[in-house]
């Protein structure tokens, strides 16, 4: 049967190019129908038995009761029936996997490749040398990776470790919205206030939220803005602070000046009554999540706000009149910026040094990020859990059949999931029914936040990505001196008694006597003579789209 064509023009090539190496990976391993007639009748051996290897799996505790676990379910014999090697999957808790890993490694036991999106993890494991560099193993082995770093020479510089070596794995998923930010259009409406172009108006935005009753209930029970979750990240994104900047002259350097701008600001909001005075105590933003869907909370700072459909039907049942809109961060006294964003291409996997058969982990790795995988594992199958929509793209057939058979299984595939390859309908909304209001006005929220937030005329707020990894004596330094990070809260919430100038004064101090300034140094050389090599926020978060 002819495979019906639903990806945009711009990534056929790649796709082509994907298709071919997994064929080329069949014919290899002896996938002909006519050889293996041959071999039937000339009595040759039978194929031989696939490599085995271990791959670690987020488990979040999603597969429904019937359906397994992360080890033993549907996926996890379609992929070993499919895949040209035998995966034996290690679950691992997405909260604290780091402790979970270190006891593997700890017992000789931890498994071939591990994914994981924590940066600062692989740094150390590259740092304790317990992973391999990947050069070779790419270049001789590989033909979907090989082809994808090739068209997406990112990979390589996020790959890149101070040895000059690669020694991460990632995908290509475009740049895409992470943090973001909504504000309820119908009370600034009611309030007669405009939307917020700069730092002085959106306080007096925030403040009204919080004091003149938009909700109309007679009480004075709304917040302006949350500082709990990622709200206390944004307003960074505001003041364009990061603990590193460059310098005009390109030099890297360590940056109080806009620090405190922002923590002046948190500062006045919480004093003001903005925000709700317990924020500390909701390190996750649950609370915060809570006032927005129940209509008490004017602005809202989370994670993907503008794609979580079932978080935008709660909020529009609670509040069918709403009106929300996304808030183009304002302007601030360093200029104008956008909060986090999801970088168009991501480190997610490295190999275990002591891995058996590291050939067959990349094996593993071209078949999992070829067009056709992803296809299946994020859609399931034709025919019986999506159907072709009328924008081109799948369209669910029956929900509360994927909800039991398909929806739970992305780890499997988010990690390397390169949904570049997925055109238009890589797009969360490209599944959504426009013809249901709610689903239209998430929608079109998602995207004008593409057009907001992901604008290189306003940049994302920092200059630097991801870190290079320490040598160990510089990260003991480095974890003592940002305990200073718990001096700004403190200025945040203790009123007149501990002032922003106080805070400042006393984490400059911290970080000098921790050994600090030696940290400095050692990423300043780093970026003077790798700048070119590696990944720049500002430059090559755009360079993808």
């Amino acid at each position: 049967m002819k495979r019906k064509s639903w990806k945009k023009a711009s990534v056929t090539t790649l796709a082509v190019a994907l298709a071919a190496g997994s064929l080329l990976a069949a014919c290899s391993s002896g996938g002909s129908g006519d050889k293996e007639a041959a071999a039937g009748k000339e009595g040759e051996k039978a194929p031989e038995k696939k490599p085995k290897i271990t791959v670690t799996i987020y488990d979040r505790g999603q597969v429904p009761q019937g359906e397994g676990d992360y080890v033993n379910n549907r996926w996890t014999r379609w992929i070993n029936e499919n895949a040209p090697v035998e995966v034996e999957f290690v679950p691992v808790p997405r909260t604290g996997e780091a402790a979970k890993l270190n006891t593997l490694f700890a017992s000789n036991t931890a498994p071939d490749l591990i994914q994981t999106y924590l940066p600062s993890y692989r740094n150390d494991l590259y740092t304790s040398k317990q992973i391999i560099p990947l050069d070779d193993l790419i270049e001789k082995h590989s033909t979907n990776y090989k082809a994808l770093m090739k068209q997406y020479p990112l990979l390589k510089k996020l790959g890149y470790k101070s040895d000059g070596k690669i020694y991460e794995l990632g995908r290509v998923t475009g740049l895409q919205q992470n943090v973001t930010v909504v504000i309820r259009q119908d009370w600034l409406k009611k309030l007669n206030l405009d939307m917020p172009k700069t730092t002085d108006e959106l306080f007096k935005v925030m403040k009204a939220f919080a004091e003149m009753d938009p909700d109309g209930n007679g009480k004075k029970d709304t917040f302006g803005y949350n500082l709990s979750g990622n709200g206390n990240e944004v307003i960074n994104a505001i003041f364009g602070s990061d603990t590193w900047h460059f310098d005009a002259n390109g030099k890297l350097y360590h940056d109080y000046e806009r620090a405190e701008a922002a923590l002046a600001f948190k500062k006045q909001i919480y004093d003001a009554g903005i925000a709700d005075k317990d924020y500390l105590t909701d390190k996750g933003g649950t609370k915060a999540q809570q006032d927005w869907v129940n209509g008490k909370l004017g602005i809202y700072a989370s994670v993907k706000i503008t794609s979580n459909l079932a978080l935008h039907q709660t909020f529009k049942k609670n509040n069918p009149t709403s009106e929300v809109a996304v808030l183009e961060l304002p302007k601030g006294p360093f200029g104008q910026f956008s909060p986090q964003v999801d970088t168009p291409a991501g480190s997610v996997g490295v190999v275990n040094a002591n891995a058996k058969d590291p050939v067959a982990v990349m094996k593993y790795i071209d078949w999992l990020i070829s067009e056709s995988t992803l296809r299946t594992l994020k859609y399931g199958f034709e025919g019986e859990h999506w159907k072709m929509g009328k924008n081109g793209c799948p369209e669910p057939i029956d929900l509360e059949k994927n909800k039991k058979e398909l929806d739970w299984n992305y780890e499997y595939y988010t990690l390397f999931g390169n949904t570049v390859l997925l055109g238009k309908c890589g797009d969360p909304s490209s599944s959504y029914d426009l013809s249901d209001p709610v689903q239209k006005e998430l929608a079109d929220l998602y995207a004008k936040g593409k057009e907001v937030w992901l604008s290189k005329s306003r940049p994302v707020f920092k200059d630097v990505g991801f870190m290079p990894a320490l040598p160990k004596d510089l990260q003991l330094i480095s974890t003592n001196g940002f305990k200073y990070d718990d001096l700004f809260q403190k200025a945040i919430v203790s009123g007149p008694s501990y002032t922003v100038e106080q805070a400042v004064k006393e984490a400059k101090d911290m970080w000098e006597k921790a050994g600090g300034p030696k940290v400095d140094e050692f990423y300043t050389k780093y970026y003077a003579e790798n700048k070119d090599k590696v990944y720049m926020a500002k430059i090559d978060a755009y360079d993808i789209k």
